[in-house]
């Protein structure tokens, strides 16, 4: 029974696309995949955890993408004021406290976006938010490694699991 439900679980809540980081997501991949628009996760996708400023390349990843005519969000389960800060540093409009994995504030951004859910992916390092709200909002979903483990014991239990479901999904060739 439990071999049937973990085989159901992959097949319904399985990201469409895994990558190591965000400039791994290029302008090419979304166009060949029909994505017109990324719903970009900030904390471990972005930036380091809890800190106003995108890592190193991010900044010219998002000129780039943009360039191209791929849209951007940040979609957070941040703090206004943080996340405010943060997305002022990089000039992307967003949301915060998302609530993800519900998907209110997902189908929300994607209509302020004025597309179609066929045409978005969210983006994003945790499965339990990102891959699972991308999930329920029925949109594409890209799961990328963390940029950086987080130090509290809830992160680091989540980061456990993810980390197996990561290996088995790998091996089921997300």
């Amino acid at each position: 029974m439990s071999v049937l439900f973990l085989g159901i679980f992959m097949k319904i809540f399985k990201p469409n696309f895994y990558f190591k980081n965000i400039f791994s997501v290029t302008a090419e991949f979304c166009k060949h995949n029909g994505i017109k628009a990324l719903l970009l996760d900030a904390d471990n996708t972005l930036c380091i955890y809890h800190t106003d400023y995108a890592v190193d390349g991010v900044l010219s990843w998002m000129e780039k993408m943009q360039n191209e005519g791929i849209k951007l969000y940040i979609l957070s389960n941040s703090k206004p004021k943080r996340l405010k800060r943060f997305a002022n540093n990089v000039n992307l409009p967003y949301f915060y406290m998302s609530l993800k994995p519900l998907p209110f504030k997902i189908l929300k951004a994607i209509k302020k976006l004025g597309f179609k859910r066929k045409d978005v992916a969210l983006v994003g390092d945790q499965y339990f938010t990102d891959i699972l709200g991308g999930k329920l909002a029925g949109i594409k979903t890209i799961w990328l490694d963390y940029i950086q483990i987080e130090e509290s014991k809830s992160f680091k239990f989540k980061r456990k699991i993810e980390n197996k479901l990561k290996k088995k999904l790998k091996r089921s060739d997300v």
